[in-house]
């Protein structure tokens, strides 16, 4: 028996009858269509017991379309529509349906007729002249023309019968083996959907709008990423699109993985639950499909690639709109290798079926954001979920409400419950996201337990669980915070890490210093974080690119994941415990003995920390080395006593106790100028109010009067407004660029102490000291060119310097000085690059940055000989009409020099 393949391969070669004069033209266009329904249908009937009869009515075609204009091919034709004829009748024993036996009995007499026609064509005389005549064409026409419309008629038969076939035996035995193989708990309308129910109503209405649009557009990518932190509410927004898909018929498949469940954390479930829900909503692809597993069962247990392939994309063939599959959770799979892999198979086989649209949602995971970010799914569409304070806001309202409305407890209750302080207090700690509300609202609706106690105890600072009504609320946020901190590898690391964290360090430390402070690289600081995405973000600063690190700082999600790590009975190993808490403690002690005076500014806040801790032999010895520095630069802690009390309270030693006094004592004078800056702009003082000069000589050195001066002749008036930019650091601009000792400069500080103890009058003493009238005569030459030095020459030594506000008025005043001129040449580079940087600190409507130029422009032009190039530079950055100065004079006012 000939095979419709052969019969096809014959039918090219012999193609040529296709050109005969008495072939028309609308006969070879059906015979040309034909030959490709045959072709599909070989490919649907594959295996089936009506191959036999297509390749029956294949030859027959073959051998018509391949009849020449001689004897010898119309008597070929005869022999081999016999010989099919006599196969057909031959397997019709062997059809198990009577409508079977029917249609081949029928079809073999149809071929029987026509093959008695030809036959009776073939027995004709002077048959070559009978060909040729134009009657014996348009019998041959006809025949050909009732062969073909047999042929629609009978394929047509077969494909519904095959349908039939399959919806009534094969198609329970395919879903049966679909269903073993699928996770049908994992969909978005399982029993099971509790566990990730749909959004609050009206909150996240921007992300689903989205959602919406992505799906009705066809000109969007195929895949859509979703990705959030854990408990911005991701699967409850998966959960509401599904629905929305649902309603508009539109949704081919759903699955939630969820970690530690046997079935849905299983990435080989997913393919068959997405087959099985498609199965179900399309007959087309039931029918394809089960054909395809009835061959062979064994495809769901095949890699995730062949089941995407043979389970979705080859049998998958509806008209119209495309259908959404919604994948939500992958980074709750079991295998990381496994949430690779099937993101880079949906990339790869997805383009092959433009019908098919897929959503993936999870976790930030590194894992997951490098194969996004890598080659095969960059062109992928990203929708980032943040957490929304108003969105939370709603859902704690309309829960409350309901638990008021609902509560047995709450019956009798009718004040206003909660307060606007509770509710702000969980909004607070929410940090935007749904996890905590949630998880809040679900301990406090506990029917077998008073409401308000339980809020109560949420909003408790210090709670302390003592039986079952005390259980924490935290329990299943709890859960969640272990787990992911259990996947970090470094764990020696991590806890140091975590421990800069809960020190509150972060706010002022990028991953390059908190690298320098751990003793650790700043690759290793990015690999000990690399994990905890979902709960810790890198942002990076793009301003300015520098080394690896230094532009990346890290931020926390959610305030309730530092309550986790504070609460000992809830992070358990991963609690912050003494002993991280004395290693930091030293780590940050080291850190201000260390050369980089840059990293002892940023950490010198976090003393308020180290008194929290033992004090060590260790200790005594690196805080003996404390530089004054620190406590002269603004950002000091206020709170002074703290520490000696905390000293006092560890015993230390005599000497060590005696410098620390004068180092707080220098750091709340720091503190007291200040804070006597701005109500100097308002306050009124009489002089008659005021410490006479000479008294005021007789108990303060010169360099004490220096260091007044300069928080009043640095700072910058802006008197409309009544206030304000004070110099945060005028003791320690003299104790610098004086080249004072530590030692000797808190000589001259604490000088104010011995005269007054620890009652002194720091409003009245600032006040006259630097009245301006006063200024010149208590120090005529306050040497204002050494301190403007000293901070250009600031410039290239730190980076995020800085310098002062009123500089550039300080620099006019001074008179003109070859070695101050050279000075600024050397930092022309960086005062520019400061210049620009520097608006971005202004605030209240200061003028522009022009005031600047316009002020050296002024001093530049005081030298008996100009330099020319230094003026034309400063005339390149100025507008020609550039008049700047309203803050000269207002600062001259101010300062009284």
């Amino acid at each position: 028996m000939k095979t419709l393949k052969g019969i096809l391969a014959r039918r090219t070669r012999n193609s040529a009858i296709e050109s005969r004069s008495y072939m028309p033209d609308h006969i070879r266009k059906l015979k040309s269509g034909l030959v490709l329904l045959l072709s599909r249908v070989e490919s649907i009937l594959d295996g089936t017991p009506f191959k036999i009869p297509i390749s029956v009515v294949n030859a027959v075609v073959d051998l018509a379309q391949s009849v020449s204009d001689n004897s010898d091919d119309l008597r070929a034709l005869l022999q081999e529509v016999s010989h099919q004829l006599e196969i057909v009748n031959s397997v019709l024993p062997d059809t198990s349906t009577s409508e079977g036996k029917d249609r081949i009995l029928k079809f073999s007499e149809f071929l029987e007729t026509e093959l008695n026609a030809i036959e009776a064509l073939t027995k004709r005389s002077s048959l070559k002249r009978i060909l040729e005549s134009e009657e014996d064409i348009k019998t041959i026409e006809a025949v050909m023309r009732r062969i073909d419309t047999r042929l629609r008629s009978f394929h047509l038969d077969i494909t519904i019968s095959i349908e039939r076939k399959v919806d009534n035996s094969s198609i329970d035995a395919a879903l049966r083996i679909l269903y073993g193989a699928s996770a049908t708990d994992g969909t978005h309308d399982s029993a099971h959907s509790y566990t990730h129910p749909p959004c609050h109503p009206n909150t996240r209405m921007e992300i689903l709008d989205r959602l919406s649009q992505w799906s009705q557009d066809s000109s969007s990518s195929q895949i859509l990423w979703m990705h959030g932190p854990a408990g911005t509410g991701k699967s409850a927004i998966a959960q509401s699109f599904c629905e929305e898909l649902q309603s508009r018929n539109c949704l081919a498949g759903s699955f939630f993985f969820k970690r530690g469940h046997p079935s849905r954390e299983d990435s080989t479930k997913l393919w068959p639950t997405i087959a099985y829900q498609l199965a179900l909503v399309s007959q087309s692809f039931k029918g394809a499909l089960a054909m395809r597993l009835t061959a062979d069962p064994a495809l769901v247990d095949k890699s995730l690639s062949i089941q995407l392939q043979k389970l979705l994309i080859e049998p998958y063939n509806r008209p119209g709109d495309s259908l959404i599959i919604v994948i939500d959770g992958l980074d709750e799979c079991e295998d990381e290798s496994q949430q690779q892999e099937l993101l880079r198979s949906i990339a790869r086989s997805l383009p092959a079926q433009p019908l098919l649209r897929i959503l993936v949602s999870s976790r930030p995971e590194a894992h997951i954001k490098d194969v996004f970010d890598g080659p095969v799914l960059q062109f992928c569409e990203r929708l980032d979920v943040h957490g929304s304070f108003d969105d939370v806001s709603i859902y704690l309202m309309d829960e409350f409400k309901r638990i008021s409305e609902t509560h047995t407890a709450m019956a009798e209750i009718s004040a206003a419950w909660p307060s606007d302080k509770q509710i702000q207090h969980i909004l607070n700690k929410s940090s935007g996201h749904f996890i905590y509300a949630a998880t809040v609202i679900r301990f406090v609706a506990d029917q077998d337990f008073d409401p308000m106690k339980r809020l109560e105890l949420v909003t408790q600072i210090h709670p302390e669980p003592q039986d079952d009504e005390h259980s924490s609320p935290f329990a299943a946020l709890d859960e969640l915070y272990h787990h992911i901190l259990t996947m970090v590898p470094y764990r020696s690391q991590l806890s140091r890490v975590l421990a800069v964290i809960m020190a509150g360090l972060i706010d002022r430390l990028n991953v390059e210093d908190i690298g320098q402070l751990l003793g650790l690289k700043p690759t290793q600081v990015l690999l000990t974080l690399r994990r905890l995405h979902s709960l810790i973000k890198i942002e990076h600063n793009h301003v300015a690119k520098r080394r690896l690190g230094a532009d990346f700082y890290i931020l926390v999600y959610h305030a309730s994941f530092l309550d986790f790590l504070r609460d000992s009975t809830r992070s358990r190993n991963f609690h912050f415990s003494a002993v991280d808490r004395q290693n930091l403690a030293i780590d940050l002690l080291k850190c201000w003995a260390e050369p980089d005076i840059r990293m002892g500014y940023l950490l010198v806040s976090s003393l308020l920390f180290i008194i929290t801790t033992r004090l060590t032999q260790e200790m005594c010895s690196l805080l003996g080395s404390f530089r004054l520095e620190y406590a002269l630069s603004g950002v000091f802690p206020a709170n002074t006593d703290h520490v000696l009390t905390w000293l006092k309270m560890e015993e230390a030693p005599v000497d060590l106790f005696q410098t620390w006094e004068e180092i707080c004592f220098a750091a709340k004078f720091n503190a007291e100028c200040i804070r006597s800056v701005p109500s100097s702009l308002t306050d009124e003082v009489a002089d008659s109010e005021m410490h006479t000069l000479d008294y005021i000589r007789s108990i303060t050195s010169p360099e004490l009067i220096r260091m007044m001066h300069m928080y009043r002749l640095f700072s910058l008036p802006f008197l409309e407004h009544g206030t304000a930019i004070e110099c945060m650091d005028g003791a320690r601009m003299v104790f610098k660029a004086y080249g004072l000792s530590g030692k000797d400069a808190r000589t001259a500080i604490c000088a104010l102490r011995n005269e007054f103890g620890d009652s002194v009058p720091w409003r009245r003493l600032f006040r006259s000291i630097s009245y301006p009238p006063r200024i010149r005569d208590l120090h005529p030459d306050p040497s204002l060119e050494i301190v403007v030095r000293w901070c250009l020459e600031e410039l290239p030594r730190q980076r995020n310097v800085w310098i002062l506000p009123a500089w550039s008025c300080v620099l006019r005043s001074c008179p003109p000085s070859p070695e101050l001129l050279q000075t600024l040449r050397n930092s022309q580079a960086y005062l520019t690059a400061y210049i620009s940087r520097e608006m971005i600190f202004w605030d209240y409507g200061a003028p522009s940055e022009n005031h600047h130029w316009h002020n050296i422009l002024q001093w530049l032009q005081t030298f008996p000989d100009p330099p020319s190039d230094m003026i034309q530079y400063v005339r390149d950055q100025l507008p020609a009409d550039s008049v700047e100065d309203e803050l000269w004079m207002s600062w001259k006012e101010f300062t009284g020099w």
